[in-house]
């Protein structure tokens, strides 16, 4: 059976709380960020509020955009950027996040064949980098980070405070140097990253989370067809048995087979 993928945004919330434990008064933000997009939830366990929400943005939108523009001696983010790419289109950057860690050429051709007039230029690694009309020179970490302080901002506001722990969803793909690389970003940011979370299996976790597998163990396959790439998952459910004080329970477990 296949399943589609559904937000994953919330499977990591749900992982963010599991991890972080806040005490009362604090919040954990997960981040779902995507090739164009991305979306924001906290948990804020506070008296009175909904312990797991997804943030809305300026424009009262679940999802924003994941660009950041270096113009006119401005740097916007998210709907602010994408409100000046009809003017700017070479200073609102999009799918920085695919870009991280790759080589100047890549980053070329990427951008290239996607119409994207980039003045992309080496920086100090020999890694891409871009130019804004200022002249100064921005490594794709730093236009990353821009990303990711919008989306903690758009956390912040929905708290009513500071929200700097979060966990960060990330491709299946990413390798070592990806995953550095990201770090590196939310680090410019001034986000204490809790843990880089595989889409696949937050969306695992969100499908199990309130099945039974008990009675028997079960193979699902999720799609994730996504603005930058498509790819697939086979997850395998099962439960064992386990005591907890003094009483045997059924715990179920998946695992991510590809």
């Amino acid at each position: 059976m296949s399943q589609p993928r559904s937000y994953g945004i919330l499977v990591a919330v749900l992982v963010a709380a599991a991890v972080a434990i806040p005490p009362a008064t604090a919040a954990v933000a997960s981040i779902d960020l995507g090739s164009e997009w991305l979306k924001v939830a906290a948990v804020h366990l506070a008296p009175g509020r909904a312990p797991i929400a997804v943030a809305i943005n300026e424009m009262s939108k679940r999802k924003s955009p994941a660009l950041a523009s270096l113009a006119d001696g401005n740097r916007l983010s998210g709907e602010e950027a994408a409100g000046i790419t009809a003017r700017h289109p070479s200073k609102v950057f999009a799918r920085a996040r695919d870009l991280l860690a790759k080589p100047l050429s890549y980053v070329q051709s990427v951008t290239d064949s996607l119409f994207l007039p980039y003045d992309l230029v080496p920086d100090a690694r020999g890694a891409a980098a871009v130019r804004a009309d200022d002249g100064q020179v921005y490594s794709l970490e730093e236009i990353v980070a821009m990303v990711l302080h919008y989306a903690a901002g758009l956390a912040d506001a929905h708290v009513g405070a500071p929200v700097r722990d979060a966990v960060i969803a990330v491709p299946p793909y990413f390798g070592q140097a990806e995953r550095r690389a990201l770090t590196q970003a939310t680090q410019l940011a001034g986000i204490n990253v809790l843990a880089l979370i595989n889409e696949h299996a937050g969306a695992a976790l969100q499908y199990g989370i309130d099945k039974d597998f008990s009675n028997a163990s079960r193979h699902v396959i999720f799609y994730d067809m996504g603005a930058g790439s498509t790819y697939a998952a086979l997850v395998y459910y099962s439960a064992y048995n386990a005591k907890e004080f003094g009483k045997t329970v059924s715990v179920n477990q998946f695992q991510v087979n590809s």
